[in-house]
């Protein structure tokens, strides 16, 4: 049965045919209404086995960098333009298979991948790491996981539940988990559901409570496909999905499961789940009501996969799916709803109330009141500036159960409520897994590019207004002599509509004070008229991007400088850079060596200019760091106030004197005295009158002797040591109280 394909984690489904890499290109001057291939392969690659990531150094984006080939994973966009990735089921670092917990961001003004944490392995024994609930850490990660609901809230923070993936008993299955990720401190942390603590003795089963009451107690059941929204306030949605109802259906595989149509509400400041709206059980058909009509007995069958939107008056849309119509008969819809959070009323806007529906495209580029997409699930969804929303691809299933995915690309006007086919192929049944992508030139736009049919591919839509999509579950290429190139794909492409080309350029930013010469040190503001851009600049005469310094408080500008800048701000393309210089007062400081040499107790002297500049005529006065211990420096003059025209002073650095070192003989006199003592005693008391003149005579001779031999080697002084040389890094200054420049000198001592 089709329905098993939504959570293909849970059920084993892996179609191992691959995507490749290339090496990345940006795309610029995209036209209207063409695709352009950035990244990735073309192809599944000779192996079958799928293209491994290249994931290079966690938190270091690189040119090389690119996700594997995956389908089924999660995607962002933060308040900064940037695209987030994680997970799927795909393939890791070594080319093995299996749900991944890999975070990924990237930037697409410099088209560059950076992975930003957990595992680079697909696997699957890939569990998460909860930690405490409610508490970030730096080791928390959700399982591996494909099909989990999505959000991005006011502060840019990824918000993930639930998915097909690996349970918190290592085993494939649905969860019911909410985790949090913050950008700044890049730590997730678990909000709700269970955990692999509590896995064994938490419910994954819906947990509904009371209708319209928050409970700590409800949560919604384990689940994949589910469709997800953010209001103004803030709070999370959820819609419907695949998963485990308050009461058992259908078994499969050991799990009670069934389409759902159950409506959450999760608040966030509370982190409290409400039950608001939909059925306890599952596989229930759809109440459609009058079309155009909001009632508050109108809701969608039970459904999974289906394509999302939120609009510019905060409402929510849903098309299609796959799930139960108004007969409870399965397949996948057409049809098309709008929530509005703050009635709480369902309207059936288009399409059918009945599955299996096919398309139909009308005239190229044209809407029409009788246009409607077929039928379909695991399409990629955008909205552009003008809050017109659309939808790329999918899969439907004909009546013998195959598959057939689509390229085709629509676009609905909410205002006229009328749809219109823009590109991509008109789908026909006998294309059996779809049709082959069209690449052209990498980072070439042009009109006959297209990617190839798939479903469940990333998509995200940039500042400008552009869409890009990546990989998911269908056609690459078709290069010669291929047999076959349906699989796990990690191309990457973007979409220029026409819309993004209408878009006005965020006003430019405005200096003040303007540029100009000034006296005096000035603090220099940057403004825009737009309330929400935001201003990057830079200071050293480049060229501002996003990765600049962004603007938040007063530039100081205490010499010559230019300040070059930019603005940033949502559905518009980026403003012009601008460039302000400012000119003030300024000297240039300069000595006339680099190296000086002072011999011990002597001086030696520095000739140092300062030339004024623009006007410059205060007076500067001078420092020096750096100087050894023991010698003395001084200016002359101690300050200086140059009048139009180079002005000097000198440095007069003395040297210490010598230390005088006093050198004794070594040969010491005392062991030959002792010995001539000695010998007058030696006998004292035999000795005759005649042998003490001889007596003193040995003794003599014997001192002489003593003292000749005790040092031995040559009696000529050598002289003291040479002295040894040092060098010591001079800092010398020359300063304002708002400007200071210095110079660097060797000195040389010893």
């Amino acid at each position: 049965m089709r329905k098993l394909l939504s959570f293909s984690g849970l059920l084993g489904f892996c179609l191992l045919a691959l995507a490749g890499m290339a090496s990345s290109a940006v795309a610029q001057n995209t036209a209207p209404g063409e695709w352009t291939w950035v990244g990735g392969s073309s192809t599944l690659g000779a192996t079958g086995s799928g293209w491994p990531g290249v994931y290079g150094t966690l938190g270091t984006p690189a040119a090389g960098n690119i996700p594997g080939s995956r389908y089924g994973s999660l995607s962002w966009t933060d308040n900064s333009g940037h695209f987030w990735l994680f997970g799927g089921q795909g393939y890791g670092s070594a080319g093995t298979g299996g749900p991944l917990i890999d975070l990924w961001e990237f930037d697409p003004s410099s088209n560059e991948w950076v992975w930003m944490s957990g595992s680079s392995a697909g696997s699957f024994t890939q569990t998460g790491v909860y930690g405490t609930l409610g508490t970030p850490a730096a080791g928390n990660t959700p399982g591996g996981r494909q099909g989990a609901a999505k959000w991005t809230d006011s502060s840019g923070n990824l918000w993930l539940f639930g998915g097909a993936g690996i349970n918190p008993n290592n085993n494939e299955g649905l969860l019911n988990d909410l985790w949090e990720y913050n950008i700044s401190s890049n730590q997730w942390t678990w909000m709700s559901g269970c955990s692999a603590a509590s896995f064994n003795s938490c419910s994954t089963f819906g947990v509904y409570g009371t209708l319209g009451t928050p409970s700590a107690e409800s949560n919604p059941g384990a689940r994949s496909g589910a469709t997800s929204w953010i209001d103004s306030s803030g709070h999370l949605w959820l819609f419907g999905g695949w998963g485990l109802p308050v009461t058992t259906n259908l078994q499969y595989f050991g799990y009670y499961l069934g389409g759902l149509n159950d409506l959450w509400e999760f608040n966030p400041s509370t982190r409290l789940w409400t039950w608001m709206g939909g059925s306890q059980e599952s596989d229930q058909a759809g109440t459609y009501g009058t079309l155009g009509t909001p009632s508050t007995g109108n809701i969608p069958g039970a459904r999974y996969n289906s394509a999302t939107w939120s609009d510019n008056n905060g409402h929510f849309w849903l098309f299609g799916g796959s799930g139960y119509d108004s007969r409870q008969y399965h397949g996948q819809f057409n049809d098309l709803w709008e929530f509005n959070s703050a009635t709480q009323q369902w309207t059936w806007m288009s399409g059918s109330g009945q599955e299996g529906q096919t398309g139909v495209y009308g005239t190229l580029g044209s809407p029409a009141a009788g246009n409607i997409p077929g039928a379909r699930e695991s399409a990629a969804t955008w909205v552009d500036s003008s809050g017109q929303l659309w939808l790329f691809g999918g899969m439907f299933l004909d009546s013998g159960q195959n598959i057939h995915e689509l390229n085709d690309l629509w676009k609905f006007n909410p205002s006229t409520s009328q749809w219109a086919w823009m590109g991509g192929s008109i789908a026909d049944p006998s294309y059996f897994n779809g049709l082959p992508g069209v690449f052209g030139t990498l980072g070439t736009p042009a009109a006959g590019n297209v990617p190839g049919s798939r479903l469940t591919a990333a998509n995200w839509t940039d500042i400008k207004g552009n869409f890009w999509l990546f990989g998911g579950l269908g056609m690459a290429g078709l290069p010669v002599g291929a047999t076959s190139n349906y699989g796990d794909l990690n191309d990457l492409w973007v979409y220029q509509p026409s819309s993004a080309l209408s878009l006005a350029a965020t006003p430019p930013p405005v200096f003040s004070p303007v540029a100009g010469t000034y006296t005096r040190m000035q603090l220099v503001s940057i403004t825009d008229s737009d309330p929400n851009a935001v201003i990057y600049y830079t200071t050293d005469g480049t060229a501002p991007t996003t990765s600049s310094t962004k603007y938040t408080f007063f530039i100081t500008v205490a010499g010559p400088e230019t300040i070059r800048a930019f603005a940033v701000a949502p559905n518009y393309l980026n403003s012009a850079v601008v460039s302000a210089a400012y000119t003030l007062p300024d000297f240039s400081f300069a000595a006339n060596t680099s190296s000086l040499t002072v011999l011990s107790g002597q001086t030696g002297t520095v000739t140092l200019t300062l030339t004024p500049q623009n006007g410059f005529n205060t007076f500067v006065s001078f420092g020096a760091d750096g100087l050894p211990t023991g010698f003395s420096w001084s200016f002359s003059p101690a300050t200086i106030t140059p009048s139009g025209s180079p002005v000097t002073a000198t440095l007069t650095i003395t040297a210490p004197a010598a230390t005088t070192m006093l050198h004794r003989n070594s040969r010491p006199l005392f062991p030959g005295s002792v010995l001539a003592i000695a010998l007058c005693c030696f006998g004292w008391k035999r000795r005759r009158c005649w042998s003490m003149p001889l007596l003193l005579l040995v003794s003599a001779m014997g001192l002489t002797l003593v003292s000749s031999c005790g040092g031995g080697g040559s009696s000529a002084s050598s002289g003291p040591p040479a002295a040894p040389t040092y060098s010591s890094t001079l800092t010398l200054y020359a300063s304002t109280g708002q400007l200071s420049h210095n110079v660097t000198v060797t000195l040389i001592h010893n």
